[in-house]
């Protein structure tokens, strides 16, 4: 069973989708459902939970003075 839906496409990006489906001699709907298909097989995109970005922008912030953090902006740690 089909189910109708309805979205927006840029014009460029319609005109190109249209062209194409008609050089493939398919209507528009099965091309955007074989993308839709070829995008969904896909694997999951890593989530920010996941990919442990979040714990790291979660830890406690370094504990320095400010004197502390102006002495490591001027250091030359090529140098050393």
């Amino acid at each position: 069973m089909k189910r109708k839906i309805g979205t927006q496409l840029e014009e460029e990006v319609y005109d190109e989708l249209k062209r194409r489906a008609i050089e493939e001699r398919q209507p528009i709907g099965e091309v955007i459902q074989s993308a839709v298909m070829d995008y969904l097989q896909r694997p999951k995109r890593r989530t920010l939970a996941k990919s442990g970005l979040q714990r790291f922008l979660q830890r406690e912030p370094f504990k320095i003075t400010l004197e502390q953090f102006k002495e490591s902006m001027e250091a030359d740690f090529y140098d050393q």
